[in-house]
């Protein structure tokens, strides 16, 4: 344990432990990129889109069902190709370092609602999208970064209703006490919520968990039982209080307004790069134009490369949002101590790299190092605490 941390106490984190999980998970997540990256080359090279396309156009009895058909036959053999990586990933290696108790056929089960969702909503968004390309083809660009806001909106609006129910139980939390002092730590921060929830997060992970979810009327507090189990009170109230900094600071939004400015700045880029990409792959890829849907492969292979290159701007806003919310809740609660005690066993529970490398932070944390949280929990003053007003 290298020197700068080893005043950190975590207890039941096993350090090697966590290392060695979090060098498995990096690897996997190398090799999950370089096999999506892979699946879109292979099915854009020796016109096998074009081909493809061109069979279910073919098959279809209306021509109109053609492009969604396209796209749905592109998500499904998408998710097929990635399942043996999925499962290795989010069951094998979740397991064998004790993170997950879900058996087989549970997993299966929420990969499968997963598919079902991607069908029911990508093949009809990829559709409307190229239907943009091809009538704006001068500005589609902007029409569709456009659309990314109001639609983040309408899915975050509807996705605890909707969407989340599918894969885990939401109810009111049974520990009436512990529902009351979240209210009222809510009522202190000025929050106004629908509720709060208990989540049978147990069912898929060990790890323990918070957040809120929803905007607008459906905004309501979600606690995992994986945390209300083994956190005492003051640690949930600490996590809870973390979670409320984010919505004084309006950091929902700030995350929304920032992926809007992504969206803008990427579709310009792929508005560049793009066409004359396809035409000088023409002969390999047998797609000249960015409006036959056909091109997809290439299309998804470029954005992962811009998403790639904004990765390190995208982790560094978060960590800085994070940093923020800790030290609201810290200012909230008044007790460091708690605070420090809740990341410690949240470390150890989910086995996090207290001392991940540096490079591994700047690209890819989206929040700031355990034992950084820690140590800012650990010496924490009340009488210098920040104020709690809004910005």
């Amino acid at each position: 344990m290298p020197q700068e941390h080893a005043e950190f106490d975590i207890p039941g984190l096993d350090i090697a432990k966590a290392k060695r999980y979090s060098r498995t998970k990096l690897a996997l997540l190398v090799g999950s990129v370089a096999w999506s990256a892979s699946q879109k080359l292979w099915l854009a090279r020796g016109r096998r889109a074009v081909r493809l396309r061109s069979r279910i156009t073919e098959s279809v009895p209306d021509e109109r069902l053609a492009t969604p058909a396209f796209f749905g036959v592109t998500t499904t053999l998408s998710w097929l190709a990635g399942l043996p990586l999925g499962l290795l990933g989010g069951w094998v290696v979740e397991r064998r370092f004790g993170l997950s108790k879900q058996p087989l056929r549970g997993w299966i089960g929420d990969e499968l609602k997963g598919l079902g969702l991607a069908l029911l909503l990508q093949p009809a968004l990829l559709s409307g999208a190229w239907a943009v390309i091809r009538r704006r083809p001068k500005d589609w660009w902007l029409v569709l970064s456009a659309l990314t806001v109001p639609l983040t909106v309408v899915f975050g609006t509807l996705a605890p209703v909707l969407i989340m129910p599918l894969f885990n139980r939401f109810e009111p939390l049974r520990d009436v006490e512990l529902a009351a002092r979240i209210r009222a730590l809510a009522d202190r921060a000025g929050v106004r919520i629908a509720d709060v929830y208990g989540v049978d997060m147990s069912r898929q992970t060990e790890k323990p968990n918070a957040f809120f979810a929803g905007l607008g009327r459906t905004k309501r507090i979600a606690l995992g039982d994986t945390l209300t189990g083994p956190f005492p009170p003051a640690e949930v109230e600490g996590v809870v209080a973390h979670e409320l900094g984010h919505q004084v600071y309006g950091d929902i939004w700030k995350l929304i307004g920032f992926g809007g400015l992504a969206g803008f700045g990427t579709a310009w880029l792929l508005s560049r790069i793009a066409p004359p990409l396809l035409v000088r792959s023409a002969e390999e890829t047998g797609v000249r134009e960015l409006a036959d849907e056909a091109s997809f492969p290439v299309v998804a292979l470029l954005l992962s490369l811009l998403g790639f290159g904004l990765a390190p701007l995208q982790a560094a806003f978060s960590r800085a949002i994070e940093r923020r919310a800790d030290g609201y809740a810290l200012a909230l609660t008044g007790n460091g101590e708690a605070y420090a005690s809740a990341m410690a066993r949240l470390a150890s529970l989910s086995l996090a790299d207290p001392d991940p490398p540096k490079p591994v932070v700047w690209l890819l944390y989206l929040h700031p190092p355990v034992a950084e949280r820690i140590r800012r929990a650990r010496s924490f003053s009340a009488s210098a605490a920040p104020g709690l007003g809004r910005d």
